[in-house]
């Protein structure tokens, strides 16, 4: 089949990309959009894999689209088709505070982004089916029915096969669920019906991995691989876990290995839990015999020793992070971290007799029943690392999410967070990096996570006005006092 013209300036980006197999164009057309830019979007290996697995499937094609600045309207990246050219559009929602991008990704796409609009805003043009999925589905999807004709909850693997299936037969969002109303982890917003349990796929069906990888991802030039997906260390704060991937399923080295592309150079080696794999230093011998470098997410302190360390710097590793998500010893034993100080300090050590750079700490503040106490503990563990390697400290206020036993527990109020991450600030007297996360909009990612569909009418409303954090903060205390939010 002849390729359609792309949308002007894609050419570069696609010429720039390395791609296992052919862009596919087929009868049916699917476009897969990601609420954030093409940088990010190309680092997501959920977003990735789909693209991979339907660029399979016969007679059909499947093309991308990302939201960047401004409020020109967007088209794939592929064929510069606007949304309505396809029978459905796929975004994946990582996380709350992502509702209004996707809305304002289907909007630019020339799709009306409310679901409850869509049937009539078109005329004699057919919407496509919009398809919502991605880690927020596991925790609660409900605020998605303001904005999807069909979730896809939990993992999407086997799902997306059937879904193909049934769009195939005409499945489409003024006809209903078809035969996907009595398919476990579809969830159609306007039968009525409450979200079903999330899916899981089998170990059979993993690692998910990439097959195009670029120079302007945010995982530059990386082919990404899963070594396991969910959790097993149960951390009271964390959804992994308990809710959105479950019992941690590893990928066994030779399957892994298997999968690395000759030309890649580099690999990213992804998961809740990749220290946890107890065969993590042969692959990673493995890869870097073979002149790779190698990417990896976050290490506990617990697992880190000095041969892990040398293959990672050998490897490329320049970085240490380790998550610490506890500002004092008392508040990671709440939490069930189970990460000591003479851990952290010993990896430092570690990490720097093995020529580590920088040492990265993931810190949450706000977590219930914390003092100044705590934070300054926090203070004198944090400066006694900055002698060992220069530190970056990136915080994270605690946001309470359901399904973890932390869900009723309470957040500190927004000012007194505030006042928290000010202390740890000048507690550190700019000997360390600090990179805080918003407490605001912590406090409204949590509104979004304990709500409804109402919720999401909400989030959609503040959205259209272009308003923010107060708008939004007024609008979900009026909804809470309906009772919308828990």
């Amino acid at each position: 089949m002849k390729r359609p013209r792309a949308e002007p300036g894609s050419e570069q980006l696609l010429s720039r990309e390395t791609r296992l197999e052919p862009i596919s164009f087929g009868r049916w057309r699917l476009l897969l959009a990601y609420p954030a830019p093409y940088r990010v979007g190309m680092s997501s290996l959920g977003m990735l894999t789909l693209h991979r697995l339907i660029s399979r499937r016969p007679g059909w094609g499947v093309e991308r689209a990302f939201l960047r600045t401004g409020k020109d309207p967007l088209a794939s990246l592929e064929t510069g088709a606007s949304g309505l050219a396809f029978d459905a559009i796929g975004i994946s929602v990582a996380h709350e505070l992502q509702l209004g991008a996707a809305a304002s990704l289907l909007q630019r796409l020339g799709v009306e982004p409310r679901r409850t609009r869509r049937s009539t805003s078109r005329g004699r043009e057919r919407s496509p089916l919009v398809v919502l999925g991605g880690p927020m589905t596991s925790i609660n999807p409900r605020p998605l029915a303001a904005l999807a004709d069909l979730v896809i909850v939990g993992e999407a693997e086997d799902a997306m096969g059937k879904l193909c299936d049934e769009l195939e037969q005409g499945l489409d969002h003024e006809t209903g669920p078809g035969t996907l109303a009595d398919e476990p982890g579809f969830w159609w917003p306007a039968a009525g019906a409450p979200p079903p349990s999330p899916l899981r796929v089998g170990r059979d069906r993993l690692p998910a991995h990439s097959a195009i990888w670029t120079p302007d991802a945010e995982l530059r030039s990386m082919f990404l691989v899963e070594l396991g997906r969910g959790c097993d260390r149960a951390c009271a704060f964390c959804s992994t876990s308990r809710v959105a991937a479950g019992r941690c399923r590893l990928v066994e080295a030779d399957r892994l290995l298997s999968l690395v592309p000759q030309g890649a150079a580099r690999v990213g080696l992804v998961g809740a839990a990749v220290s946890d794999h107890p065969q993590l230093q042969g692959i990673l011998e493995a890869l870097v015999e073979g002149g790779r470098e190698v990417g990896i997410s976050s290490i506990r302190a617990d697992r880190v020793n000095r041969s892990l360390l040398d293959l990672l710097t050998r490897a490329g590793l320049r970085t240490l992070t380790l998550g610490v998500d506890g500002a004092s010893a008392r508040l990671r034993s709440l939490v069930r971290k189970g990460v000591t100080q003479d851990q952290l300090v010993r990896a430092a050590r570690l990490a720097a007799r093995a020529g580590l750079r920088r040492l990265k700490l993931y810190q949450l503040v706000g977590l219930p029943e914390e003092e100044d106490r705590d934070l300054d503990e926090l203070l004198r563990l944090t400066l006694e690392l900055g002698k060992i390697l220069p530190v970056t400290l990136a915080i994270s206020p605690f946001v309470p999410k359901p399904g973890t036993p932390l869900a009723d527990s309470g957040q500190a109020p927004v000012k007194e967070v505030e006042r928290r991450l000010r202390y740890i600030r000048r507690g550190l007297r700019g000997q360390v990096r600090v990179q805080p996360s918003s407490a605001r909009w912590a406090w409204v990612e949590a509104q979004i996570a304990r709500g409804d569909e109402a919720v999401g009418e909400v989030v959609l409303d503040v959205w259209e006005q272009g308003g923010g954090y107060s708008h939004m903060k007024a609008a979900l205390a009026r909804t809470r006092a309906k009772g919308k939010v828990p």
